[in-house]
């Protein structure tokens, strides 16, 4: 799958919204829609020729949003940070993120960028930011190449795109997803904080990843306890890229834990979490929590520990599942199609036709 410059990306998802230009100015052009979001992201991937890897069990994204269709683009912008859903959602449906999620360079506006899916010639992608006025807006983009100029590239521009990308795909796609786990690992073996976790809810019942692996780095350790609560720790680190390993901590532990009270599903049978309680503890408050094993009143959370919510599990399977069966359901297809290309550039580093490609 080809990438978008970030430049052209940004542009693609918030120019329509992002500016000095009042609300009605900026969406002209974009009809209006609304309902389930992630529905209609699939219905129109379908269209512009995105890969769909499943649509059971995904969740239900209730909003409003405007878009715009062309031959070969289409972009799509809903106020407010639509990105956590949005990217749980697509790492399912297309694929999981082409490498971690990437945040604007200091200085640009605050923003987070990734890219799913493993179609050639097809690039997915979802950001969310702030524009100048301090509004919060997600946007998703398609871009199909094979669709320019009335279905049909030039025979130069085919070539170019087809070079660039087989240059690419030589190269160990999974390097990064390789360097991650060894991360997530090493944080595990050398960091106080997960082995927390897992001495709390269970080492099982525990989900460990990294946020923006090439950026600023977030670790996280995720748990589902009570049958209606998810709990996550995060703490700021610095990788080592050369070792794959966790360099340093940044700054102090954070735990959010979200109460969920309803869970409802869709004809899909996706599903979808009605939220209630939402606390933060600091570093301190956490350890106390710990010093205390568990017993959240010494941290003043009213945690209630007999009222499991009817499809808590399958709500918590539809988040972890990504993450557990990553290597399963993402890696293993993408090491074999690069396995044949490897193979492939062993006998050639030609394009191929570009008049027999479009037929």
């Amino acid at each position: 799958m080809l990438r978008l410059p970030r430049s052209i990306l940004i542009a693609s998802l918030l120019a329509a919204l992002v500016g000095c230009t009042d609300g009605a100015e900026r969406r002209r052009g974009y009809d209006a829609e609304s309902g389930d979001l992630g529905a209609f992201i699939l219905r129109m991937a379908r269209q512009y020729g995105v890969r769909i890897l499943t649509t059971n069990g995904l969740p239900a994204i209730p909003a409003k949003w405007h878009f715009k269709g062309g031959s070969n683009e289409f972009n799509l912008v809903v106020e407010g940070d639509y990105f956590p859903p949005l990217h749980t959602f697509l790492s399912r449906a297309v694929g999981p993120s082409l490498g971690s999620p990437a945040t604007n360079r200091p200085g640009e506006l605050s923003g987070i960028t990734a890219y799913y899916g493993t179609n050639f010639g097809v690039t997915v992608s979802c950001g969310s930011g702030k524009d100048y006025d301090g509004k919060q807006y997600t946007g998703f983009a398609i871009v199909n190449y094979g669709a320019v100029s009335n279905g049909t590239l030039s025979a130069a521009t085919y070539a170019q795109l087809f070079q660039k990308a087989f240059s690419e795909a030589l190269k160990n796609p999974l390097k990064e997803y390789e360097c991650h786990d060894k991360a997530v690992e090493h944080g595990l073996e050398t960091l106080i904080f997960p082995k927390e976790v897992e001495t709390l809810f269970g080492a099982t019942n525990v989900d460990h990843f990294i946020w923006h692996f090439t950026g600023a780095a977030v670790r996280n350790s995720a748990a589902y306890f009570a049958g209606r609560y998810t709990l996550t720790l995060r703490v700021p680190i610095a990788i080592d890229h050369e070792h794959c390993r966790v360099r340093d901590v940044l700054g102090s532990a954070e735990v959010q834990i979200y109460e969920v009270t309803k869970v409802d599903f869709s004809r899909s049978g996706a599903s979808g979490a009605t939220l209630k309680g939402h606390w933060r503890l600091n570093e301190n408050e956490w350890r106390s929590l710990v010093k205390n094993g568990g017993n959240w009143s010494a941290v003043n959370v009213p945690i209630v520990s007999n009222a499991p919510v009817k499809g808590f599990d399958e709500y918590a399977n539809s988040i972890r599942d990504p993450i557990r069966y990553r290597k399963e359901n993402f890696d293993k297809p993408i090491r074999e199609s690069w396995e044949l290309l490897r193979k492939l550039g062993a006998k050639t580093n030609t394009a191929p036709n570009p008049e027999k490609q479009n037929r």
